[in-house]
């Protein structure tokens, strides 16, 4: 069994340095999955600057309250929340409180319909 948390030790400065980060789960090979994963930590208050990539991606928020914006809608999100983040949008995400806010993000290469 293999038990994997979010350990600060483990993360570095991501997103021009707006965000700490690490890899959830190895990607490729023959143990690894087939798309990329990362875990975010945002203390509060603060914010993720805002960027696009040709990726689809979600968000998983475990910890805290903040607010994401993705394209021109904003919503706030807490503990258990999911956001999907379609390829091409500007997203961010912001910690509205004092304390930490802690999402898993996971991105796969576009599947056009």
């Amino acid at each position: 069994m293999i038990i994997r948390r979010y350990d600060d030790r483990a993360a570095e400065p991501a997103h021009a340095g707006t965000i700490r980060a690490h890899e959830v789960l190895p990607f490729g090979g023959a143990l690894g999955t087939p798309f990329h994963s990362a875990w975010g930590y945002l203390p509060g208050p603060g914010a993720l600057e805002p960027h696009a990539h040709a990726h689809d991606e979600i968000y998983i928020v475990f910890a805290g309250r903040g607010k994401v914006t993705v394209g021109d809608e904003s919503a706030e999100v807490g503990n258990g929340d999911i956001v999907e983040i379609p390829s091409g949008l500007a997203h961010n995400i912001e910690n509205l409180t004092q304390g930490e806010l802690k999402w898993l993000a996971f991105w796969w290469d576009h599947q056009p319909a």
